[in-house]
Order: structure tokens, then C-alpha cells, then sequence
């Protein structure tokens, strides 16, 4: 009997161009559908860090006016008045903004004043006041509707927005409501960064708390209450501070 051939191994089969376009065009709508699910994830996760920022930061500030009378003291521009001294401009400084005066009740944590989906980050003050130190970036400004009140003059502290986010190409120490609410002049967008997470922005109020906020909550009725602190401006006006009536009458 003749021996038998051994038989060879079958050749492997090459994908066609068809099926490898078939496999890539799969590929690339997985992408398409979960790389916005990644990024959607990622800003929440800004966002709650953000969140956890202004909590600290507001739990400072009720720290801060517990060793000042119950009282809220925002530093502005040296050549502000104060509802605290109507007659003497501020002598606002770089090393006296809000921010520097509650440093010692945050623990001098600068990475509190850094939102992570601000693309900003404009830096504003020294770290010392002094020429040559490092710069801070800071993506939070303070309601100067507050400025010099007491915790007993705010009837409503859980209400009114007391430190909030600001857009990135600003510097501001504080806005004054509610003429940064809208589009500023020379920028075509409010001082505060209103839509920066799902179009909404967290805040934290006058009592400590902090939670998120829809822009559309604020911005239906910007001259109302509670949030924008028109009414305390109205009660407790500021001196030189822009006015608010051609907007909010009443």
C-alpha cells in the first residue's frame, strides 16, 4: 500500500478591504457614541469637585465673620467706598482681596479657588502682595451685595449667592448684581461663568452651604430674589457702586 501524502496546512484567510472597512466604520461609531458618555463623565466629576471647593470655601467665610462680628468684608479696588466707611475710599490692596482674608481658615489651600473646567484661570494676586511672587490663579469672585453686612442684616443667607464661579477671561474680585449677570462690554458674556457646568454653575451662599445652580434660574429674574442680592442693594446701598435701577426698578 502506498504511504499517504501528509496533507498541508489549510492557507489563513486575509480580510478583504470590504471587511476591514466593515470592522473600522464599527470601531468608529463605538467611538463616536461613548467618547461624549467619557467626557460627560469627566465634567461631572469637575463639577463635583468644584462643588467641594466652594463648600470649603464658604465654610471659611462663616470661620472668617465668626472672628469679625458676624460681618462680610469683600476688599475691592483702592478707590472703592464701603457701606462700612462711606467717605474713605477702601485702600484695596493684592494681598487684602476676600480671598487672602480667609486663607488662614482654609488652610491657605490655593488649589480651592481653581475650578478644573475653567480654561482660564486668570491670575490675579501675588502670594504675598509683594512684586515677584508667584501668581494665583482663581476662578471664584464674591457678591459685593454682601460687602460690610452682617449675618442678622441678611434676612434670607441661605438664599443669596455669596462667592460663585466667574468666567475665564476676567480678573474680578467681586461682581456687583446686576449688571454682570449680563453681557459685559468689550466681552460679549456675563463676569459669571453662568452655563460652565451643564449649563448651570455652582455656589456657595451667605449661610455656608453650596450646591449647583441652573443659569436659567438666575437669569429669568436677575433682579429678583432670592439669588442675586439685588435686594440687599437696594436696603444696604453701596457707595459709588453701579447702579442697579436702570435694570431692577422698584
Amino acid at each position: 500500500m502506498a504511504p499517504t501524502r501528509p496533507t498541508s496546512a489549510p492557507t489563513p484567510r486575509a480580510f478583504t478591504l470590504i471587511e476591514l472597512l466593515v470592522v473600522i466604520a464599527i470601531i468608529a461609531l463605538l467611538a463616536a457614541m461613548l467618547f461624549p458618555v467619557f467626557a460627560q463623565a469627566r465634567e461631572k466629576a469637575r463639577q463635583t469637585q468644584c462643588l467641594g471647593n466652594l463648600r470649603q470655601l464658604g465654610m471659611g467665610l462663616g470661620l472668617y465673620m465668626e472672628d469679625h462680628d458676624h460681618r462680610v468684608f469683600f476688599f475691592g479696588h483702592a478707590s472703592q467706598l464701603s457701606r462700612l466707611n462711606p467717605t474713605t475710599p477702601l485702600g484695596a490692596t493684592r494681598a487684602n482681596r476676600w480671598w487672602n482674608q480667609i486663607a488662614p481658615y482654609t488652610g491657605g489651600a490655593r488649589g480651592l479657588l481653581v475650578c478644573g473646567s475653567d480654561a482660564g484661570r486668570v491670575p490675579h494676586v501675588t502670594e504675598n502682595g509683594t512684586a515677584g511672587a508667584p501668581l494665583i490663579p482663581r476662578s471664584y469672585v464674591a457678591n459685593r451685595a454682601a460687602e460690610g453686612l452682617t449675618q442678622a442684616q441678611v434676612l434670607s443667607p441661605a438664599d443669596i449667592i455669596l462667592v460663585t464661579e466667574k468666567g475665564d477671561p476676567f480678573d474680578d474680585s467681586w461682581y456687583e448684581p446686576p449688571k454682570n449677570l449680563y453681557d459685559k462690554p468689550g466681552f460679549t458674556q456675563p463676569v459669571l461663568a453662568l452655563r460652565r457646568h451643564n449649563q448651570g454653575f455652582n455656589c456657595a451662599y451667605f449661610d455656608g452651604h453650596a450646591k449647583w445652580l441652573s443659569h436659567g434660574q438666575l437669569l429669568s429674574d436677575p433682579c429678583g430674589e432670592p439669588w442675586s442680592g439685588v435686594s440687599l442693594m437696594r436696603q444696604f446701598p453701596i457707595p459709588g457702586a453701579a447702579p442697579w435701577h436702570a435694570r431692577c426698578p422698584g
